[in-house]
């Protein structure tokens, strides 16, 4: 069994898609945008910014590896960027998609207080000032 196959089973990347025709490379930065439902530019600018910084290595490793790890898909189900990135012929969202949306980005600013306020958290920034 190849190491595709094995993380196939394991469940990661079945909601993850790579999007060619959208893409500059192989589309694994729309891919990424349309899963994690950020701005496409801000994760081309990271992968950029982080392959200048630290050479081919690191980030070029990791891009390969994604590109052959997500599955080729035709078109993102949902725009990645947000609403003000629409050209102004189009219509503003309506208020259900206004409404799905804060409630994604809700449920998010949630876990992340969560983790903000966790006592492991509080640990952990303890642990670094005793560290610095």
């Amino acid at each position: 069994m190849s190491m595709r196959e094995r993380v196939r089973e394991a469940g990661f990347f079945d909601r993850l898609r790579r999007f060619p025709k959208q893409g500059w490379i192989a589309g694994v930065c729309v891919g990424l945008a349309e899963f994690f439902d950020w701005n496409v530019k801000l994760i081309r600018l990271v992968f950029v910014a982080a392959f200048i910084i630290s050479g081919f290595f690191p980030v070029g490793v990791i891009y390969l590896v994604l590109w052959y790890l997500m599955d080729e898909d035709e078109a993102p189900r949902r725009r990645s960027a947000s609403w003000a990135d629409t050209p102004p012929s189009t219509e503003p969202p309506t208020p259900s998609e206004l409404r799905a949306r804060f409630t994604r980005l809700e449920q998010r600013l949630r876990n992340m207080e969560a983790c903000v306020t966790s006592d492991e958290f509080e640990l952990r920034r303890e642990l670094r000032k005793l560290e610095g």
